[in-house]
């Protein structure tokens, strides 16, 4: 029983990182499309001025390296400077719908950070 449950263990390790992979990746390019849209990149320190919330530095290694996601808090917090659903950030392709958020969030595309 002992071996099996190692063999499962490794098994889900393997199955939650590549899912935790794959909402980093998600994340980074939708972050990565709103910067462009905003003309302006989303950082730590840009949501501490903004919103005054306090991000760890390595925050950006997640937004511009392969930093992989492991709070939600830091993902709903990033929604909300962008003033977008968290749920559309980590689980939409947000570039190919951009039509679709033109239509439901028009102020998402006049928004401006500084």
């Amino acid at each position: 029983n002992e071996l099996i449950a190692t063999i499962r263990k490794e098994y889900y390790e393997k199955t939650i990182e590549k899912k935790i992979s794959h909402l980093s990746n998600r994340f980074r390019k939708n972050i990565l499309f709103l910067n462009k849209l905003h003309k302006q990149n989303c950082s730590a320190q840009r949501i501490k001025d903004y919103m005054g919330f306090e991000m760890p530095m390595d925050f950006n290694k997640i937004l511009y390296e392969n930093g992989k996601i492991y709070s939600l808090r830091q993902v709903i917090i990033t929604a909300e400077f962008f003033g977008l659903p968290f749920e559309l950030i980590l689980f939409t392709d947000l570039e190919a719908n951009a039509d679709t958020l033109k239509k439901e969030y028009p102020a998402l595309f006049r928004q401006s950070r500084s």
